[in-house]
């Protein structure tokens, strides 16, 4: 009996919110941003930038990934404090929220978004580029990371507007 605890423990351990395709969604979203600005076709805010040379090519981790759907199922308001990078997103919905796949995706929009949104005036990362509002993007972006794991949660009703509240929470490393 201890036996299969431990072994049900050990599994449900790997398991994420995200399906294979959800994943690759997650991965394709990153990178089809990541080339765009490699290749010096992305444009923030009206403005062209210029091509990033040393942009990689991100990849699914599946340890980062059950880290973050480790934090994820706590459905927190703040981030973790642990040795990745990480984003996180909120969405609300009044219907039921059941696969968790389609929000993975929103989150990696929402948070490339913050370019269109206040710009992308310095290629330099300090306290005041970030405070521009542009924090989760650059995550996204940062040319030597190329390692991502993502986790969700479905929250329940968020007692703030009675709506069902997802939280998804992505990881970032390089290799």
């Amino acid at each position: 009996m201890k036996f299969s605890l431990v072994c049900l423990a050990l599994l449900c351990a790997g398991a994420t919110a995200f399906s294979a395709e959800g994943q690759a969604a997650i991965v394709k979203a990153h990178n089809d941003l990541r080339s765009s600005i490699a290749k010096g076709s992305y444009v923030a805010k009206g403005t062209q930038q210029p091509a990033a040379s040393d942009m990689l090519k991100m990849s699914w981790d599946d340890t980062i990934a059950q880290s973050a759907q480790q934090f994820a199922e706590g459905c927190p308001n703040d981030h973790s404090k642990n040795e990745y990078g990480e984003n996180l997103y909120w969405g609300w919905d009044s219907e039921a929220i059941g696969n968790l796949d389609p929000y993975g995706v929103q989150a990696s929009k929402s948070w490339e978004k913050e370019f269109q949104d206040y710009g992308w005036l310095s290629r330099t990362l300090d306290q005041a580029t970030y405070d521009t509002g542009i924090g989760h993007a650059t995550q996204m972006v940062w040319s030597k990371t190329n390692l991502i794991g993502c986790g969700a949660k479905s929250c329940g009703v968020d007692p703030k507007n009675g709506m069902n509240k997802v939280t998804v929470v992505c990881q970032y490393k390089t290799k």
